[in-house]
């Protein structure tokens, strides 16, 4: 179940309202076209966006965190659209070569040379698995007196 709130329902002259956090979301091109008069229909929303939005929500997986914070709405604005900040987060992250390299593709400044879902998949497979032992599916949830 999901609920819909309405954010807006009317437009002003020279306005234009981003919910809290949504700009580390966007790709470059988008921020680079976000003004109060376009409307949102009109922005470059794609496939390469959405993979630069994954990286995003990869990014807090890893880090607990956005990637830039401390900084007014205007200054992340900037850095989004201008990719400067990514480049700094991307440099500053102490995230492992593996896990860098692929938010680097996601986060790149053009659209074009970011992954396709499918090419992205298969960055994830490839990671290096975590020690861990394998499962002995069945074993985990039998009592004392069923095992011999």
């Amino acid at each position: 179940m999901c609920a819909c709130v309405c954010l807006c329902v009317f437009r002003r002259k020279n306005v234009l309202q981003i919910p809290q956090g949504w700009i580390c979301y966007l790709a470059p091109e988008i921020v680079q076209k976000i003004s109060p008069e376009v409307d949102e229909d009109q922005l470059p929303f794609s496939n390469a966006a959405d993979v630069y939005a994954f990286g995003t929500i990869w990014y807090e997986l890893q880090t607990g965190d956005w990637p830039i914070t401390n900084q007014p709405v205007e200054a992340k604005i900037w850095l989004v659209g201008s990719n400067e900040g990514i480049r700094k987060v991307l440099a500053e992250a102490n995230l492992g070569k593996e896990v860098t390299e692929i938010l680097s593709a996601c986060w790149s400044s053009k659209a074009d040379d970011r992954p396709t879902f499918t090419q992205l998949a298969d960055m994830l497979d490839r990671l290096p698995k975590l020690n861990r032992r394998l499962s002995h599916p069945g074993h985990f949830w039998k009592t004392t007196e069923y095992v011999s």
